[in-house]
């Protein structure tokens, strides 16, 4: 199957967890959740639980 890898998707989340290297990400729409590292997040505000995020993604290829 062919897949447009440059198609770029909008997912939004819920902030669940802050440490001080990385934020957990509850994703809207039972799509699961997932951890990045701060250094991956953009913001000028202070990272808090129940704080509403969006995330741009794009699908996942095996290589």
């Amino acid at each position: 199957m062919l897949v447009d890898i440059d198609n770029i998707r909008l997912f939004e989340g819920i902030i669940t967890e802050v440490t001080d290297v990385s934020v957990s990400v509850d994703l809207a729409g039972r799509m699961g959740m997932m951890r990045v590292p701060l250094r991956m997040v953009i913001t000028d505000k202070k990272l808090e639980v129940g704080q509403k995020v969006s995330i741009n993604m794009s699908y996942i290829e095996v290589i």
